[in-house]
């Protein structure tokens, strides 16, 4: 029986998106007869230890981290590495090693086990390092401690046996790394088709308990965090109050660093059309989805190819269509042209998403038709097999 070990920091029923995308991916390994293993942290509440669940083996070392500010967060990250490392070399030998990006260069341990453990190593980037922290303004542009991670992380992915990236953008961005096309394999972040059902505004009780009513909602749900554009949405929200436009409504749920400067830009404007929520069970995220008549996602100008929000793929699961503010060269842009699920909008064209926001309301057939193009495009992928043959492919094992 072959056998594997995912690295990552959260994992369910702690949340997380990084956490949510692994345990898809590793239930098909266990289904394809692997022997799974999970290292990741106690974050979150869920205790220290060794346990079973869904025939997944999941360690969670206990750490310090917390969200209090940057440098707590930074420091808890930097510290989680070694930890890693560390319990990883203390474990059986696995024929595949799998690192992701969570916490942020986690990649650095690739040399380490490679040299220590001898397993087959494949590197799962959800995001690109150092370059999300330059572009978010955390790492100085080409600065002394930018380049020095960027040339850790370069060297790491040479040691890898295979790189598994989740958008054809973010492909482009480690070839321009110097990495060899045929070590990349692009397998998208979805999964989020088996755990999410479509639900009708009749029947759906989220929004009954929330008096949403008649409200026409666009939906944010997810991280609120430094790479995403909440300002064309703000200069949106603003024009729909001087019009006295008072039945479209922006619903944002979650949480994340970018929060409590967007609460208080909302607080300061004065506007009642824009109402936040906690982040809610992944046991309600379908009709918490639902609620919604479309969704926002968002990305700033700079990012494709950095990260691909994976809020994406649970939109199209809940089959609601996908406003998307970010570069029009980025997979979610590209995703959304190709099945005819959405609409595309370039960062700051306010004029762009009050126009597309005005039509989806008095369009209703349109939300349905293109709600129902993203979920079938979905169901149509098998991107969950292909990371199974992936790591086949790279430790000679027919499956």
């Amino acid at each position: 029986m072959p056998s594997i070990l995912f690295i990552n920091r959260v994992y369910p029923p702690a949340n997380g998106a990084t956490g949510h995308v692994l345990e898809h991916v590793a239930q098909e390994f266990v289904h394809a007869g692997w022997d799974v293993s999970v290292l990741t942290t106690s974050v979150f509440g869920e205790p220290a230890g060794t346990g079973v669940r869904d025939g997944v083996r999941i360690i969670r070392c206990e750490t310090g981290f917390s969200k209090r500010n940057l440098l707590s967060r930074t420091l808890g990250y930097a510290l989680m590495i070694p930890m890693f490392g560390l319990r990883a070399l203390l474990l059986p030998k696995v024929d595949v090693i799998v690192i992701k990006t969570d916490p942020p260069m986690l990649l650095i341990l690739a040399p380490l086990l490679r040299f220590l453990k001898g397993s087959r190593l494949i590197h799962w980037a959800q995001d690109m390092y150092p370059e999300v922290a330059e572009e978010a303004g955390v790492l100085r542009r080409g600065g002394v401690v930018a380049e020095l991670f960027r040339k850790f992380s370069t060297h790491s992915l040479f040691s890898c046996d295979a790189i598994v990236a989740v958008g054809r953008c973010m492909v482009e961005r480690i070839v321009l790394r110097g990495i060899p096309r045929e070590m990349i394999r692009m397998i998208p972040n979805t999964g989020m088709e088996k755990e999410i059902t479509p639900v009708d505004h009749a029947n759906n009780p989220f929004r009954q308990r929330h008096g949403l009513g008649g409200d026409f909602v666009v939906g944010y749900s997810g991280n609120m965090g430094r790479v995403h554009d909440f300002a064309t949405m703000l200069a949106v929200a603003e024009q729909l109050k001087e019009m006295g436009e008072d039945s479209i409504l922006f619903l944002l749920i979650g949480e994340g660093p970018g929060e409590p400067l967007l609460r208080r830009e909302v607080r300061e404007r004065g506007l009642a059309n824009v109402r936040f929520l906690p982040s809610q069970p992944l046991g309600d995220l379908s009709e918490s989805l639902a609620a919604a008549d479309l969704h926002l996602v968002s990305m700033r100008e700079g990012m494709s190819g950095l990260v691909v929000p994976s809020k994406f793929y649970g939109v199209m699961a809940a089959e609601r269509p996908c406003l998307f503010i970010g570069p029009p060269e980025s997979e979610v842009a590209h995703m959304i042209r190709e099945h005819g699920s959405g609409t595309v909008i370039q960062n700051g064209n306010s004029g762009a998403l009050l126009a597309a926001i005005l039509s989806y309301r008095t369009s209703p057939q349109k939300c349905v038709e293109e709600g129902k193009n993203g979920r079938l495009s979905l169901l149509k992928g098998d991107a969950r097999g292909l990371f199974v043959s992936v790591a086949s492919e790279v430790i000679k094992v027919t499956k």
